[in-house]
């Protein structure tokens, strides 16, 4: 056990001197000279969205670091305002326990649903447990309450700020803002800035990443009845992606359409009126379906249930949509990307900047916030070991851990992608016997279900 922790402590050695550069020596590109002001503060999080937002208040509602100067920087010019009364945003997030549990330990989740939250209790058959299995929570709703918990400990982003290019000193990192006015020294620097990562980009960091040729198109729904238990999350898996309706009231829901390329820009030149039909038969038709295919699993269905005590299954039918929210539709590429180097001297990725996954199962901001409540953990305990948090062998830390579940969700959900993108026959047949197996046998039901609300 001695010599395995020395080879670690000579490794993480190696890496540090591997990236360690002079206080001369820029990281990124060359820029005008720096301006003379330097602001010292102890850790800076770029990029005030959802994830970076959550990572500045987990530092500054940590009673270990409740002396430490947090500084968290916004490129955008002004912050998200809701309203119970506003419209529903076409952006949304399923949120999952752990990402719960994490607002609840900062005090944001009280805040949320004192605006709107809306539980998902099932995802398109009955379930036989009550429990929720996630709540759908509007990005600015997110944004807003994470942001309004940051100024009871006088934290506000600042806005229009966005790092030029940072360069490392003896025992710092220097940051230069684009608009070249002050410099930051900082103890850490966290990067929070997208899957576009401008941070990333200037460390040299690479990347794993492959475009899906898919878009994502969102709209907030009208629904055709006031549902008093719209808490059912609908998904179908096409032949050209899977389509999702995720509850937000019992008027509204949201949608979230997987479409290949060529089809998006079609699905954006339509009406609202026809828009709306595209919607209503992706979820009710079977042209897309093979008769030998639901012959086949109708028979083998016939056997099992002989043979195993299957769930009660009450039939339901997915909402109708009467028509979408003005403005509200909208559409973004996919793609997968996952940083080889979650950390280096002084530096961690967090959030898009580390990962990004295909929309389809909703784990993409949980797996942020699963960054989040990772690396204030780690570094906390940093803190009662008495050791520098800006220590490598903490940040090595906190990218092993995180490499390890992540990449295992990128490629188990990259893979579920590619499997309902197929229309080969052998294969549709199995995924529809398995899945109608998974949907009859009931212990098995549970079980995924709970993996289905489980922490990523």
């Amino acid at each position: 056990m001695r010599q395995l922790l020395l080879l670690r402590r000579s490794l993480i050695s190696v890496r540090f001197s591997s990236y360690s550069v002079s206080p001369q020596a820029t990281i990124a590109h060359d820029g005008p000279n720096p301006p003379t002001l330097t602001e010292n503060v102890d850790i800076t999080i770029a990029g005030g969205g959802l994830v970076g937002s959550a990572m500045a208040l987990a530092f500054a509602s940590s009673p270990l670091f409740k002396s430490h100067k947090i500084v968290l920087l916004e490129s955008q010019s002004k912050l998200p305002q809701v309203s119970k009364n506003k419209p529903y945003s076409n952006r949304v997030c399923a949120l999952n326990a752990q990402s719960i549990n994490l607002f609840q330990k900062l005090g944001a989740w009280d805040l949320m649903k004192s605006i709107r939250v809306q539980k998902v209790a099932r995802m398109q058959e009955h379930q036989p447990d009550n429990d929720s299995l996630a709540y759908i929570v509007e990005n600015d709703v997110i944004q807003s309450c994470l942001l309004d918990r940051l100024k009871q400990f006088n934290i506000e982003p600042r806005l229009n700020s966005k790092v030029k290019n940072f360069e490392y000193e003896e025992n710092s990192i220097r940051i230069q803002l684009q608009d070249e006015k002050i410099n930051l020294r900082t103890g850490l620097l966290i990067a929070a800035d997208g899957y576009q990562s401008s941070i990333r980009e200037m460390a040299r960091i690479s990347t794993m990443q492959w475009d899906y040729s898919q878009y994502g198109v969102v709209a907030t729904l009208q629904l055709a009845d006031n549902m008093p238990d719209n808490v059912v999350a609908w998904q179908r898996f096409l032949p050209t992606g899977p389509i999702a309706c995720l509850p937000l009231s019992n008027t509204h829901s949201s949608l979230v359409w997987t479409v290949p390329k060529s089809m998006h820009k079609t699905l954006m030149q339509l009406s609202d009126e026809q828009f709306v039909d595209e919607i209503n038969k992706a979820f009710t038709s079977d042209a897309h379906k093979q008769n030998g295919i639901i012959s086949i699993t109708e028979r083998i269905r016939s056997y099992w249930q002989q043979l195993i005590p299957v769930s009660p299954t009450t039939f339901q039918y997915p909402p109708v949509v009467i028509n979408i929210e003005p403005r509200s539709r909208a559409a973004f590429p996919l793609t997968l990307l996952n940083a080889n180097q979650y950390a280096r001297p002084r530096l961690v990725l967090i959030g898009d900047s580390a990962h990004r996954i295909h929309p389809m199962a909703g784990q993409g901001v949980n797996m942020g916030f699963g960054d989040v409540l990772c690396l204030i953990n780690i570094l906390e305990q940093a803190v009662r070991d008495g050791a520098d948090f800006n220590s490598l062998t903490y940040l090595v830390d906190y990218e092993r851990q995180r490499q390890l579940q992540c990449l295992a969700r990128l490629l188990s959900i990259d893979s579920l992608n590619r499997l309902y993108s197929t229309n080969f026959s052998p294969t549709v047949a199995l995924r529809s016997v398995g899945l109608s197996f998974v949907n009859e046998f009931l212990p098995l039901k549970k079980f995924f279900a709970k993996q289905a609300a489980s922490r990523s």
